[in-house]
């Protein structure tokens, strides 16, 4: 049964048929503590901004006619290569989780709902590009992990009824190497392109619709619509600031982390910011056929018996399908005005066990790539979250409108199912795994379960997690000038050091890469200082 409408429904939506001068301007918690989660689609934009940078200047040296050869020798070759090779890698991959994390994010404080729906949906539509341009962008490179991923989305097309031949030769071409390697450039940039289109159409409508407030500020009521007050500061220098900050941290990250991964020894095929090796090469059969990351989950699924039973696009129809459909339902079957969890226990819980199917399929696609898995396993695998998720999801719902329990008790409420699972499928994995059969063995799994849950439990105890006093400090103004002109100093000298730098070989970029994202790290806090003193914020 649909609730009643919000008293002032119709104010709410004038100012969305009459929108103010954009960019909006915006409340001041949105910039203080914790108000990241309010911008995750910037930071996934600023890693979009540095793709098409980076993207387009190893456009310039990518030959398709020698896929392997060309990215071989931008790495070793050119000026800089390598850092621009591995930052577009790790640029992809930060982008594509931020994605997620934006998406979660808005599953959970409901704004999927009026009058978010079709923002809600270009943002499912961003995600499916993003992993597509991922996709085509990681089997460029032409290295055995590029045949491999190659070699399964041929199958997955050519399982089209039909027309699927057709479809395999337009999207990879007609069977020689020089016409794959230019369909996958063509598609990469044609989904970049796509990217942007949605991008602006989705930023356009966060505009227009407002960003989302917290919740509290419309008494948990959709449509949640942030009314301009008269005491909210403008854009600039306010939130100009502060994008600057996120800015810096974001770029920090992408500089960072491959740099990190290219100098740690042991790092795993699966996070490698290097090419592996040609597929003609006689150690390509020892590398394992690994997708990339972002797709672990779903290359899992296809190794499930039943799957290899009715091909690669029918069970890519089912396992993709499904939850993509979901997903684009999801804010017309949830019609009701109350953006509460415990008013939605049964989305909430759904969405708890699809967070679960991801990063378990993915963990268990990890340790065990293409080892098939028997049907009963996976249904197993399927089953359980669901009889564990919802029950708890429907009964803390249940309590939480009673007011038997409160935001106090989320802590202990959430965390213990939620790490008791994931310490359930290590041990439903890790066995099969060590023992080389990719099995699932219920009983280690159990007790594995009770054990990190108790000892993690203990030490979330022991630190005071799940106490709600927060306790305020105030530090001297002065203080903090002093730490701005310590990082300031430091990234001067960094940025000296940096600029006389000849970098010659792979390691030295690496090194070349982690100064300048510990400078950007740097700038960021510089700029997160100078927020507080001068804004304080």
């Amino acid at each position: 049964m649909q609730e009643k409408k919000p008293e002032d429904y119709e104010k709410i939506v004038n100012i969305i048929n009459n929108p103010e001068p954009l960019p909006r301007r915006v409340p001041d918690y949105m910039r203080k503590k914790g108000g990241v989660w309010f911008w995750t689609g910037a930071l996934t934009m600023f890693a979009f901004i540095y793709e098409v940078i980076t993207g387009l200047i190893m456009l310039f040296y990518y030959e398709p006619s020698n896929a392997y050869t060309s990215t071989e020798n931008f790495l070793h070759t050119v000026p800089y290569g390598e850092i621009i090779l591995t930052t577009h890698l790790y640029g992809a991959y930060i982008m594509i989780a931020l994605l997620y994390v934006h998406l979660l994010r808005n599953l959970f404080v409901g704004a999927y709902k009026r009058p978010r729906r079709d923002q809600f949906l270009s943002g499912i539509l961003l995600l499916l590009l993003t992993l597509g341009v991922g996709y085509f962008g990681y089997s460029l490179s032409g290295d055995v992990l590029s045949a491999d991923a190659t070699d399964v989305g041929r199958g997955i097309a050519q399982g089209f009824p039909v027309i699927g031949n057709y479809i395999m030769e337009i999207i990879f071409g007609n069977g020689t190497q020089v016409s794959l390697f230019h369909r996958l450039l063509a598609w990469h940039i044609l989904f970049a392109g796509l990217i942007a289109v949605v991008v602006a159409a989705h930023f356009f409508l966060a505009e227009a619709r407002t960003i989302m407030p917290k919740r509290s500020e419309t008494n948990y009521m959709a449509p949640a619509i942030d009314k301009e007050k008269p005491d909210y500061k403008p854009w600039y220098p306010y939130n100009m600031v502060y994008m600057v900050e996120l800015g810096f941290f974001s770029f920090a990250a992408i500089f960072i982390l491959p740099a990190l991964a290219a100098l740690l020894p042991g790092v795993p095929t699966l996070f490698s910011p290097f090419p592996q090796v040609a597929p003609g090469n006689p150690a390509a059969s020892s590398v394992p056929a690994y997708p990339p990351w972002f797709l672990l989950f779903m290359y899992k699924e296809l190794d499930f018996q039943f799957a290899q039973g009715i091909g690669p696009f029918w069970a890519t129809v089912i396992f993709a399908g499904f939850p993509l459909v979901y997903l684009m339902i999801l804010p017309y079957i949830d019609n009701t005005f109350s953006l509460k969890l415990s008013d939605r226990p049964i989305f909430t819980g759904l969405a708890v066990t699809g967070i679960f199917y991801l990063i378990g399929l993915s963990v268990w696609g990890a340790l065990t790539p293409g080892i098939q898995i028997p049907t009963g396993d996976a249904v197993l695998f399927f089953v359980i979250p669901l009889l564990v998720v919802l029950p708890i999801t429907w009964v803390v719902a249940k309590y939480f409108r009673m007011g038997k329990i409160n935001y106090n008790h989320i802590a202990v409420i959430g965390s213990a199912p939620i790490i008791g699972f994931f310490a359930f499928e290590l041990g439903v994995i890790l066995p099969g795994y060590f023992r080389g059969d990719g099995g699932i063995y219920l009983e280690a799994s159990i007790f594995l379960a009770v054990l990190i849950v108790l000892i993690l439990l203990i030490l979330m105890k022991s630190a005071g997690y799940f106490t709600s006093s927060v306790k305020k400090t105030e530090t001297n103004r002065y203080f903090y000038i002093a730490i701005a002109a310590v990082l300031g100093f430091f990234s001067l000298f960094l940025a000296t050091i940096v600029s006389i730098m000849n970098p010659t070989s792979i390691t030295d970029e690496a090194f070349y890469s982690l100064a300048i994202g510990i400078i950007m790290i740097s700038l960021g806090s510089i700029t997160k200082i100078y927020r507080k003193i001068t804004y304080n914020e």
